[in-house]
């Protein structure tokens, strides 16, 4: 297995608490990108300003679809949770029915034999 290939593997298996840990902490990703741009314009004079502005925004533009991507995340499960709950619910309510159901059943039943018992 080669370095590149290790370092993906790597990368792939920490790839969501990265991505966690950027959408928790947004302000201080997106001030670490200007810092680190600025401090970088600022060793060079100047000189790749531009290209700097670019690399910032597209850093940027990666946030916000980090954070995107985690809230839909977080939407989804939700929403599983919720819909989860419903089933549960509805499951308990038609497993309460059916209960009752049989309750009134063995009801009728004993009332039934006991009738039967004391008609004889």
């Amino acid at each position: 297995m080669s370095f590149i290939d290790k370092a993906k593997g790597a990368i792939g298996d920490n790839l969501d608490k990265v991505k966690d840990a950027v959408a928790d902490n947004v302000d201080k990703v997106e001030a670490a990108i200007d810092k680190a741009g600025d401090v970088i314009d600022e060793k060079t004079g100047g000189k790749f300003a531009e290209t700097i502005d670019k690399v910032q925004g597209a850093a940027h533009t990666a946030v916000d679809k980090v954070v995107e991507a985690s809230d839909s995340a977080k939407g989804a499960a939700e929403k599983a949770a919720d819909s989860a709950k419903g089933a549960a619910e509805k499951a308990a309510d038609s497993a309460k029915g059916a209960a009752e159901k049989a309750t009134d059943t063995a009801k009728g039943a004993a009332e039934k034999a006991t009738d039967k018992v004391d008609g004889q």
